[in-house]
């Protein structure tokens, strides 16, 4: 009785242990619905002075050949001269998104996915903690970019984009 007793607490230690050294993952499955067009806004902090700004955004996201690649074409209307393409990655074992460790990923109310980045960096030429919030839905995608500076507690919210799928996208 002894032994079964030492054996289960061994058991679950183990299980404990094991369970706190998973690490969470994603595959390119969940960014399948992004795929299409989107309108929206990008508000983001003005270095300067600190001031937030929004401007309006289109937004084109196809896979690529690599299925595990995203590529995101984004178009300013007022600001043509800001128009970019961004590939983005998630590692093979879906561990990062475009070499950023994944630390949450989670079903919110609603349905929507949400999922966390974090990785050291600097912002603003000073060291920091860069935190990325992707927000997946039929009909939402909002991405957000926070930093947390070096000897600092607060987050500071650098930029978000927040799109809705085009009507003829649904």
């Amino acid at each position: 009785m002894k032994t079964m007793i030492l054996f289960g607490t061994i058991l679950f230690s183990l299980s404990i242990s094991y369970s706190s050294l998973a690490q969470t993952t994603i595959s390119s499955a969940d960014f399948i619905p992004l795929i299409g067009n989107w309108s929206g806004t990008l508000t983001y902090l003005n270095y300067s002075d600190g001031t937030p700004f929004s401007m309006p955004v289109e937004l084109r996201i196809v896979q690529t050949e690599e299925t595990n690649k995203f590529t995101f074409y984004f178009s300013f209307p007022d600001e043509p001269q800001a128009n970019s393409e961004e590939t983005v990655s998630i590692s093979d074992g879906g561990t990062m998104i475009n070499s950023e460790p994944i630390i949450s990923k989670q079903r919110l109310e609603g349905g929507n996915l949400e999922i966390v980045t974090e990785s050291k960096g600097t912002d603003d030429e000073l060291p920091a903690t860069i935190r990325r919030t992707y927000i997946i839905g039929a009909d939402v995608f909002v991405t957000r970019k926070d930093v947390q500076f070096v000897g600092q507690d607060e987050w500071l919210n650098r930029n978000e984009f927040n799109f809705k799928k085009d009507s003829q996208e649904k």
